[in-house]
């Protein structure tokens, strides 16, 4: 048994134990791995490696150290002279970040191997004080500006106990609070799209368990908006404001607003479906085109996987509100990473893209430097959208038109028999009228290391290297073109081949259900790469495009590769061959086009493709041998 008001220092971080430990005490731990991580920690060790590779040997230690959970509140606006409480800190996931942007933090923690595996973490943050103790334990006439209770709401029937344990809990935060004070909490949707398809109870590991309303009474329980906006209001919260993060909140890639109603083509499907870790899955719905179906009947935000609710006692006038937030892919190299924050600011939407550590700073003035290259290069044949630099990083203006790629993708949809070919054409003309030349691109070959398995000779280029400049980042006005997110463009001339080969890998990788959708007799297509339910195809008017080309398949794709190995802390091979004969393909990487493809008339979608019931057996009898097995071993 230990014993209540223990104090302890840890370098700089205080460590205080304000409540008994109990042999009959409920228990919430992931085991071994915390006794790993507290070990790693006092000898002073980190995860930097597996945090930049995103490289985890486990979904434990994935969910404690990713960099991905800093998402759920990097974009957030706090006050840096202000003070949080940190309710069910865990292992400190999202605690050195809260340390980087207020004055003050108190991480509460009801697990004391938890407790100190987050002061060991943050062993040199001196704004840093870990409490060991669950909220019932803690009393203090101290006012926060902020408290964050993250994934810990549903637990609340089980650690705080009394007659109606969730609405006396948030009572109690709300008491804390400043008059001005915000409550952030997450947690799941009881009826999210990703439970309604036939995944696991996060908590309970029932199949239907929350969607049925927890049949079998558990105290760990999760709610709908409606329930959940119901105990703010019987707590006391007066104002709410919702966002939904996707594909949940454990490991948030992007975050919606509820102002924002996202379209069929939205960026935010390719999360979909949410990741089920330890539990075997029956979809008996397929979740990505289920959301698109409320989405468009404009009930996302009810069957969002999870909410992020912000709540006060009263209202207050804020100038800006961020709409959505869009974090940087994490396995780009740390100096290359930055994300995206759509905001409201004065009645007007602007787009931010933020540094997201101190390593890519420079980046981002380079940045800058790159859109006033690309600007003084294009001149008027359309309008390069330039970044203001400030301290908060490039502000740009919100260009409210449709993309060359959403065009694209109204064509296939409209039925258009080339699947919006001319709109293809219309880009490459473009391109070629922009400034070029003829010569042997060195510049670009030397920068990328493209080396041996290219032979160089005279290509048509353009004078300056627009890479980024593909249909999904180029905006149609009724007049003009906006050409958006250049972040790579470059002082030296490109083939326009592979310009126009990036433009089309980009369609065919994000218009796959549409353009599956699409097959018929009159609108052929052809396998593009993959095997199965991962097969992707191109239609056959696009790849004639392909052929048409100077420069092979098989070289634009080992280009490609090259390039994205200067970006990606770890990408595997493209392996994109260009078959002159019918030849076996192993490995669902290549793509498999041939001289002469077979053409296909009609195709299986596989964004509705659910799992067969025996194949879920099947994973179910797996999973029950799996955790035999660890029990014998």
């Amino acid at each position: 048994m230990s014993q209540s008001n223990e104090i302890k220092q840890i370098d700089e971080v205080l460590v205080r134990q304000i409540r008994t430990e109990r042999a009959d005490d409920p228990v919430y731990s992931d085991g071994s791995i915390e006794d790993e991580f507290i070990q790693r920690f006092e000898k002073g060790g980190d995860y930097k490696t597996e945090t930049e590779t995103n490289s985890f040997k486990s979904w434990a230690q994935e969910y404690h150290l990713s960099a991905i959970r800093h998402n759920l509140l990097r974009w957030y606006q706090f006050n840096p002279e202000g003070n949080v409480l940190e309710v069910g800190a865990g292992c400190g996931a999202l605690t050195g970040l809260l340390c980087s942007k207020l004055k003050k933090v108190t991480a509460l923690e009801y697990s004391r191997k938890r407790a100190l595996v987050t002061a060991k973490r943050h062993s040199r943050c001196s704004n840093l004080e870990v409490v060991i103790g669950g909220l019932q334990d803690f009393e203090t006439d101290q006012k926060f500006d902020y408290i964050t209770v993250i994934g810990v709401l549903e637990y609340a029937g089980v650690f705080y106990g009394g007659k109606d344990p969730h609405v006396s809990f948030l009572n109690k935060l709300l008491n804390m609070l400043s008059d001005n004070g915000e409550l952030i909490l997450a947690i799941e949707n009881k009826i999210g799209i990703k439970y309604l398809c036939g995944a696991p109870e996060d908590h309970t590991a029932r199949i239907f368990d929350s969607v049925y309303d927890y049949p079998y009474s558990s105290k760990v329980r999760t709610f709908s908006r409606n329930e959940l906006a119901e105990l703010f209001h019987k707590a006391g919260f007066q104002h709410l404001q919702w966002y939904y993060p996707v594909p949940d909140y454990k490991m948030p890639r992007e975050i919606l607003s509820d102002e924002i109603v996202p379209s069929d083509l939205d960026s935010i499907w390719n999360w979909l479906p949410a990741r089920t870790v330890g539990m075997p899955r029956k979809e008996v719905l397929s979740e990505k085109r289920l959301a698109k179906t409320f989405a468009k009947a404009e009930l996302f935000g009810e069957v969002a996987n999870s909410f992020l609710v912000t709540a006060q006692k009263q209202e207050s006038k804020k100038d800006s509100r961020c709409l959505r937030f869009i974090g940087t892919n994490p396995v780009r190299k740390p100096e290359y990473q930055t994300y995206i924050e759509i905001c409201r600011k004065d009645g007007k939407r602007i787009v931010v893209r933020k540094a997201q550590s101190s390593k890519a700073e420079p980046f981002l003035k380079k940045v800058a430097e790159r859109e006033a290259l690309a600007d003084d290069f294009i001149n008027d044949k359309a309008q390069v959208i330039r970044g203001r630099l400030e301290n908060t990083g490039l502000c740009y203006q919100y260009i409210d038109h449709p993309s060359l790629h959403d065009l694209i993708a109204e064509r296939i949809k409209a039925e258009d028999p080339d699947f919006g070919k001319s709109l293809i054409e219309d880009y490459t003309n473009f391109l070629c009228d922009l400034p070029g030349t003829t010569c042997i691109p060195q510049e670009f070959m030397q920068e990328f290391a493209i080396g041996s398995k290219s032979r160089p000779k005279p290509l048509r280029c353009i004078q300056k290297a627009l890479l980024d400049c593909v249909p999904h980042n180029i905006k149609v006005g009724r007049e003009k073109w906006y050409i958006i997110d250049n972040e790579w463009t470059y002082d030296f001339p490109v083939p326009i081949d592979y310009l126009v080969f990036r433009g089309i890998l980009s369609l065919v990788n994000s218009l796959q259900p549409q353009i599956q959708c699409a097959v018929s007799q009159d609108r052929p297509v052809a396998i593009f790469r993959g095997y199965g339910k991962t097969c992707q195809y191109i239609p056959v008017c696009w790849l004639k495009i392909l052929q048409k080309m100077e420069i092979s398949v098989d070289e634009l794709a080992y280009w490609e590769e090259q390039l994205q190995k200067c970006v990606w802390s770890s990408r595997k091979s493209l392996k994109i061959k260009l078959k002159k004969k019918i030849e076996k393909i192993a490995g669902k990487g290549k793509l498999r086009l041939k001289q002469n493809p077979r053409v296909f008339y009609s195709v299986s979608v596989n964004e509705i493709k659910t799992s067969p019931e025996f194949l879920y057996n099947i994973r179910l009898i797996l999973q029950k041998f799996k955790q035999r097995l660890s029990r014998i071993l």
